[in-house]
């Protein structure tokens, strides 16, 4: 690889939150482990601040994040005047067109979850539970499919973690949605639990999150409420709750491998795959999509069952089984050599 280098084509902002970012960064980590310099390009300045403070550089396109193939123009000479050969991707706004010109000049690994279109890169990589091969049935010759829960890009505090110590009784409950709350789910949820039902009740308001002053104003009175809008350490809170309720994005891997039983939802099409395999395989019971049913109901119906605590125990060893937190050396040994 020229100079040893991994670049990383990814975004994040206000529309598509942090999650393409959060995983793009472990997999930087797991490279930089292993000797490599990355670099990040990326539309726009939004992740700049991000990217620096985890230790990276960020050459900035000035272009639109979802429309990629008008990046082309600036994409393509700057792969030529560096050299680059290779390219890990992780947006949805790819095209096939995106992927054949890119091609032309390097190899391009595609971080996926949809499976939109047949994908003419290198490779392509899907963590996801319900990644089997059936699930790509039409293939590119010559391009390699890495697939399954082994591949989860997870930071490194993810890593083999201790079995998960499962209390008898439920006393303290984590409630996300990931980098956002479009529909405002989290005030919904919270109208559903009885104040003082648990001894903590802690809530994770992501950075594109624009309901903290309104969750603040309408249960800031509620002793056991604690309200994060930022959290270095994720996994502390993750160690310190007996039930997590989050939304189908990467998170539900990050909780799996540390065994947190879990209430999922969806509010958006690419996490609906995600939130229904794991319901299916009876490891995170689903309360469905907020944007059709009664989802705050359904969270509170799952939270009084999994008061039971050897249900608990069976959903904890199995999570952990599933994932190890082991993906991000993994991905990384994929596109590196």
């Amino acid at each position: 690889m020229a100079g040893n280098v991994l670049y990383i084509r990814t975004d994040m902002n206000e529309k598509i939150a942090t999650g393409h970012m959060m995983r793009c960064l472990s997999v930087a980590d797991s490279a930089k482990a292993r000797g490599a310099d990355c670099i990040f390009i990326t539309a726009d300045d939004s992740a700049r601040n991000l990217i620096a403070k985890r230790g990276y550089d960020n050459i900035v396109l000035g272009t639109e994040y979802d429309d990629m193939e008008s990046e082309l123009d600036w994409l393509i000479p700057l792969i030529m005047e560096r050299k680059i050969d290779r390219l890990l991707v992780d947006s949805y706004s790819v095209t096939e067109n995106y992927f054949y010109k890119l091609g032309e000049h390097l190899d391009v690994y595609y971080i996926d979850d949809l499976n939109s279109f047949p994908y003419p890169v290198k490779g392509v990589i899907n963590y996801s539970n319900y990644a089997h091969d059936d699930f790509y049935h039409v293939r590119y010759p010559g391009t390699k499919y890495y697939l399954g829960c082994g591949y989860a890009p997870l930071r490194e505090a993810f890593k083999n973690p201790e079995p998960k110590n499962i209390a008898r009784n439920v006393k303290n409950v984590l409630l996300m949605s990931g980098g956002s709350d479009p529909y405002g789910i989290i005030p919904q949820i919270l109208e559903k639990i009885p104040e003082g039902k648990y001894e903590t009740l802690n809530v994770i308001c992501g950075n594109y999150n624009t309901r903290l002053s309104e969750i603040k104003e309408k249960f800031g009175n509620r002793k056991e409420l604690h309200v994060y809008s930022k959290v270095e350490r994720i996994w502390q809170l993750y160690a310190e709750a007996d039930i997590a309720i989050s939304a189908g994005g990467s998170t539900l891997y990050e909780l799996a491998s540390m065994g947190v039983p879990t209430i999922t939802y969806s509010f958006s099409d690419n996490q609906i795959h995600n939130v229904r395999s794991f319901d299916l395989d009876e490891l995170m019971p689903c309360a469905g999509d907020v944007r059709g049913g009664n989802v705050p109901s359904r969270v509170a119906y799952f939270l009084d069952r999994l008061e039971n605590m050897d249900e608990r125990i069976e959903k904890s060893r199995r999570l952990q089984r599933l994932v190890d937190g082991k993906g991000a050396d993994r991905l990384a040994d994929v596109v590196l050599n």
